[in-house]
């Protein structure tokens, strides 16, 4: 039976400020939200960066974290914007079916969602600008849908919206039962003394939508918002991705991409030390002889502790390092650089001399740079990998000119799973929408009908272009089945020309119809002397690029026909000329001679 109401004491559990309930994963969703947002929008990783590493002086690690760099944030990026390649497949549709005559015209369930979508025009332009990188990063969160005015016109339909809340924001949650939530937007208070920005929290059952928002400066809660929303079903669904755990009534989900973080995790840590590496082999530090004593230490290093006293303890010490900041190791730094000073040899037989020039740099090897720089691109590469995208990474000096492998099956497979869960997400958008609009007008079966079908694609196009032009050149030379080079040249032009369908369809019609595509003309002259081709499969493939134009300026709708009623086209062009062309090898008629003898 869901919940309906709670008790002041159960919102005091919730709300208040000495005990506030959270659902039982509540922390690891947060946990697992902040290293995504690491290297989604290139947040500070404290951890990383603030531990020591071994021999590291304060200064350094310091440094580290002054310069820090989202290094792995592009190729993030880079998984999003291949992502949004989801849309643009081919077999991609969003169909509405069925008449709904008791709508009127402009404001039908299609009219809303893709033509009057309040900000984003549509629900698909909001899934793919919002929706998308957060169900990558924060699995947890949860998509809130409710009316963008409430207490309108009786008589004007209501125009929902959807907004995501960030796990963090989420204090329980149980499917189709209730949800506890802060509202992100907080709220404002008014004192004697002025405004002043409170806390806001909504609790959403199957029944009601109700809002409390902090009203005085002790944080007194009280409810300014109490809607009956009439759904009979909860409008909070959890984005979800791969269960991770549950615990009853509760799940944890983690991101399908969550494989990128331990080796995006790695890329960042070495490539903080990396920095620091680089600027300390580019600045070395100089080393120098010098007889100016510092006349706060008188060459010691050291100074009396004001506060040690006889009998105090160890946490006391004796002396302290000289506080003068020109002070290196009890003698004055000459130069405005820092610098190692080091103290002359005692003039004693056997300690030899001062070495001239009395100053230098301490070498350092620069190998490891070079190695750090790989390991850095090496666990990018890995954790791309993880995900099936290491195509998006860049290909190492070392294997310059050498095409990335990729598992085009595999890369399918995580992209369709992907694709399934935001189309299940849109599923459901779309139907708390229509509850909303039209649930006054229509029943729970008519409402069903009226919901547009949405596609999941099963063809994608993730690859890059420049990727498929490196696999058809290695596939040229190596001289593959010309099978195979067709395959691959047919998606290269649809990549290619994607934004001009004309070109398009015209490079992927001449390779689908040519009998003989990727062979040579010598080839192709040997099998028809052979007899190995008929005389029109041999027409057909030298003149097809002309076949194909004629077809698409002839035959209205070409492009989209059947691949048998194609070749049938194709094969009656190739059988005129033919005909012509024998025609032109007959003798011509003798006007001395009657037809027919």
């Amino acid at each position: 039976m869901p919940k309906l109401e709670f008790t002041a004491l159960e919102l005091k559990n919730y709300f208040g400020t000495e005990i506030r309930y959270r659902h039982c994963f509540y922390e690891k969703s947060v946990h697992m939200a902040e290293a995504m947002d690491v290297h989604a929008d290139g947040l500070i990783p404290c951890k990383l960066l603030e531990t020591r590493r071994p021999n590291e002086p304060a200064e350094v690690l310091e440094y580290r974290k002054s310069i820090f760099v989202p290094k792995t944030k592009p190729y993030f990026s880079k998984i999003i914007s291949s992502l949004q390649k989801i849309r643009r497949s081919s077999d991609w549709s969003i169909r509405y079916e069925g008449d709904f005559p008791k709508i009127p015209e402009g404001e039908t369930l299609k009219d809303y969602t893709e033509l009057y979508y309040p900000q984003f025009t549509s629900i698909t332009n909001w899934v793919f600008a919002v929706l998308l990188k957060k169900y990558l990063t924060d699995p947890n969160a949860i998509m809130f849908c409710y009316p963008k005015e409430i207490g309108g016109e009786a008589n004007k339909y209501l125009e929902p919206i959807i907004t995501v809340i960030d796990s963090c924001h989420v204090l329980d949650y149980v499917y189709q039962d209730y949800a506890v939530f802060v509202n992100p937007a907080g709220c404002w208070y008014e004192t004697a003394k002025g405004k002043f920005p409170g806390k806001s929290f909504y609790v959403v059952t199957t029944e009601r939508i109700i809002r409390y928002d902090q009203v005085d400066g002790r944080g007194t809660l009280s409810p300014v918002l109490d809607y009956e929303h009439g759904l009979e079903e909860l409008p909070v669904y959890k984005i979800g991705a791969v269960i991770c755990s549950s615990n009853g009534e509760r799940v944890l989900y983690e991101s399908r991409i969550s494989g990128i973080i331990p080796e995006f995790d790695e890329a960042i840590r070495e490539y903080s030390d990396l920095q620091a590496a680089k600027v300390m082999h580019m600045f070395p530090e100089r080393w120098e002889f010098t007889q100016q004593e510092c006349a706060n230490c008188n060459g010691t290093g050291k100074r009396r502790n004001p506060q040690w006293h006889q009998g105090c303890g160890e946490e006391t010490p004796c002396d302290l390092p000289c506080d003068n900041k020109s002070c290196r190791n009890g003698y004055v730094v000459a130069g405005p650089y820092s610098k190692m000073m080091i103290r002359p040899p005692a003039a004693i037989e056997g300690q030899g001399n001062i070495p001239n020039p009395p100053a230098g740099f301490i070498e350092k090897d620069v190998e490891i740079i070079k190695v750090q720089e790989e390991s850095v691109i090496a666990h990018i590469t890995n954790g791309l990998a993880s995900i099936n995208f290491e195509f998006i990474a860049t290909t190492p000096l070392s294997q310059s000119g050498v095409a990335k492998e990729v598992d085009k099956d595999e890369l399918n497979n995580t992209v369709h799973s992907i694709a399934e869960d935001i189309v299940r997400c849109m599923d459901w958008g779309y139907w708390m929408i229509a509850r909303y609009r039209y649930g006054l007008v229509y029943s729970i079966e008519d409402i069903e009908a009226m919901l547009p079908h949405i596609a999941v694609p099963e063809k994608y196009d993730i690859l890059s272009y420049t990727h498929l032009e490196e696999q058809l050149k290695n596939l040229k030379e190596s001289k593959a089945n010309p099978v195979i080079i067709n395959a691959v040249e047919v998606e290269y032009a649809n990549k290619a020309f994607n934004n001009d369908p004309s070109i398009r369809d015209l490079v992927r019609l001449v390779l689908e119809l040519d009998p003989l595509a990727n062979i040579s003309e010598e080839d192709k002259m040997q099998r028809l002397s052979n007899k190995g081709i008929t005389l029109e499969t041999y027409v057909i493939s030298s003149n097809i690029n002309e076949f194909v134009e004629r077809a698409l300026a002839e035959k209205k709708g070409f492009a989209e026909m059947e691949l048998v009623k194609q070749k049938e086209i194709i094969a009656g062009y190739a059988k005129e000329q033919i005909k012509s062309m024998n025609a032109d090898l007959l003798p011509e008629p003798d006007p001395n001679i009657p037809p027919g003898e």
